[in-house]
């Protein structure tokens, strides 16, 4: 209470002109604060949204981007589809057999058995994992390339060593597969 009477008693004590003066710088110090705390409001506001169109802006690229890969993902999808009803019986055993035979390759090849197991919803990858051993890099080659050019298979892992039993030779592991699709549920 006193910090106000004295307050009060110093006001008193002023001449009305410097009265009004220490009025007009007071509320001028008044304007200018909240003109500054308007101003930095208005700052930040725009600040934000100018992050928000950069989000906004980039989460847009991301969503194409996005719905570009889920497109060729389709058409890949649909390739697949293509491709293994062309041949719904098709048996990767039989057909690394026979294209060893083709390639005049089959004292070279020892093959395990093929594996399948199931990686999506829809399809059965099934695997085969073969040995070749005493093979030059020529004739692994043209393998490698009869195999990639076939549609229905797809190479997963090559493991080239040089020969233990032959020089100038080499032994390859080799895992091949395929995809399969599920058989539909009866209902």
């Amino acid at each position: 209470m006193e910090f106000l009477n004295r307050i009060r008693q110093k006001i008193g004590n002023l001449e009305e002109k410097d009265f009004y003066k220490y009025l007009i710088i007071y509320f001028s110090a008044l304007v200018l604060i909240v003109f500054v705390i308007i101003l930095a409001y208005y700052l930040k506001v725009a600040s934000l949204q100018e992050s928000i169109d950069d989000i906004n802006q980039m989460r847009e690229g991301e969503i194409r981007t996005l719905l570009r890969r889920a497109e060729k993902v389709k058409k890949q999808r649909q390739e697949v589809n293509t491709v293994l009803a062309k041949d719904p019986n098709f048996k990767i055993k039989e057909f690394y057999e026979k294209a060893l035979k083709r390639l005049n390759l089959t004292k070279f090849g020892k093959q395990r058995e093929a594996k399948s197991k199931n990686v999506s919803d829809n399809y059965r990858e099934s695997e085969l994992k073969a040995e070749l051993r005493g093979m030059n890099m020529k004739q692994l080659c043209e393998l490698l390339d009869a195999l990639e050019k076939t549609k229905r298979i797809y190479i997963k892992n090559v493991v080239i060593r040089r020969s233990e039993k032959t020089s100038r030779a080499i032994d390859v592991s080799l895992t091949i597969a395929t995809l399969q699709p599920l058989k539909e549920k009866a209902t």
